[in-house]
């Protein structure tokens, strides 16, 4: 089976496209648009690559299915009811997903594993509306000073996740994965900061920058709200403050058992003078199969012929939450 999706997440911010985000646009010889590696540029790849196929030979030595969907990025809801449905109809014995990126150009890459994820969204609650902060500064809790004072514990001063329990179930790397990763042609700490802009790399100490990304469960801040967003100022305490969080996990974690940590230790650390809601959200299971299995070996030698060197076998710091649910289904 070859898995695929179209849909994409929202273009937004427009005015900081340059050029219109659902039209392709070549610029030195990169397609530039909305999907086209996330994931539509995939999708066509093997859809040229099976039509070369039977144009050369008249079949294909294997059955094939596609399955391509539109609700990956909201977390595919209606999918694993289809396979459920159709799942004589789509049996199959490996299912393929090119939903996933490259360790460097021209290296014929294998992902093997995926972070999993799971989320929450807090909103805190001082007063029954919002308060100018002349009269009522000082008398009542703020907010949005609780909030960040209780963000601020999710971590410690190395990148740690401060949340009890967190690293309990989490599975260590094996050697031939560390020892893989660091003889990867690739300069993985010039790549990050080139990339993202950022003036240094800080993580989780004791591991290298493909290690955090791949392998290590991290806590983010998403988002985070209230009070006054305008021009100039406005001279307010907040009725309420909002933030996002989502949580990478790892092979062996539990998604709700993590979301019951993180309340636990939320609840410990609420500053006093405030009330706080705690909604979860969507969340994935990580995935984990082995490359020296038949299968990934013989990606392995289809990635040989194809690009005549040898394989860099990664995990994806990303989370593709329906990869678990076709193994289960």
């Amino acid at each position: 089976m070859l898995y695929g999706h179209y849909d994409v997440q929202p273009p937004d911010p427009l005015e900081l496209w340059d050029s219109p985000p659902f039209t392709p646009v070549l610029k030195n010889g990169n397609v530039y648009a909305r999907g086209a590696t996330d994931n539509k540029g995939q999708i066509l790849a093997h859809i040229l690559g099976i039509q070369e196929t039977l144009e050369e030979t008249g079949d294909l030595p294997v059955n094939l299915h596609l399955v391509i969907e539109g609700e990956e990025e909201i977390g595919s809801g209606n999918l694993p009811g289809f396979l459920k449905d159709n799942r004589e109809n789509l049996k199959c014995d490996v299912v393929v997903v090119s939903d996933t990126g490259m360790a460097a150009r021209g290296l014929p890459t294998l992902s093997y594993g995926l972070r999993g994820v799971t989320s929450l969204e807090m909103k805190i609650t001082g007063a029954k509306m919002d308060l100018h902060s002349g009269v009522f500064g000082g008398a009542v809790a703020n907010p949005v000073t609780a909030l960040a004072r209780l963000l601020a514990t999710l971590h410690d001063t190395s990148g740690h996740v401060a949340i009890e329990g967190f690293y309990d179930q989490v599975k260590p790397l094996e050697d031939w994965e560390r020892e893989a990763w660091r003889k990867l042609p690739i300069d993985s700490d010039k790549e990050v900061l080139d990339e993202t802009g950022a003036p240094e790399l800080f993580g989780e100490k004791g591991f290298s920058t493909l290690e955090r990304l791949w392998a290590r469960p991290t806590a983010e801040i998403n988002g985070i709200g209230g009070g006054y967003q305008g021009p100039g100022t406005k001279t307010v305490i907040a009725s309420q403050a909002m933030a996002k969080l989502t949580f990478r996990l790892v092979p062996n974690q539990d998604g709700n058992t993590v979301l019951k940590q993180a309340r636990k230790h939320l609840e410990k650390h609420l500053p006093p003078g405030v009330t706080m809601e705690i909604e979860e959200g969507h969340s994935g299971p990580w995935y984990l199969t082995d490359p020296h299995a038949p299968f990934g070996e013989a990606a392995q030698r289809a990635l040989k012929q194809a690009f005549n060197l040898g394989t860099a076998l990664i995990r994806e710091g990303g989370s593709i939450p329906l990869v678990s649910q076709f193994r289960d289904i």
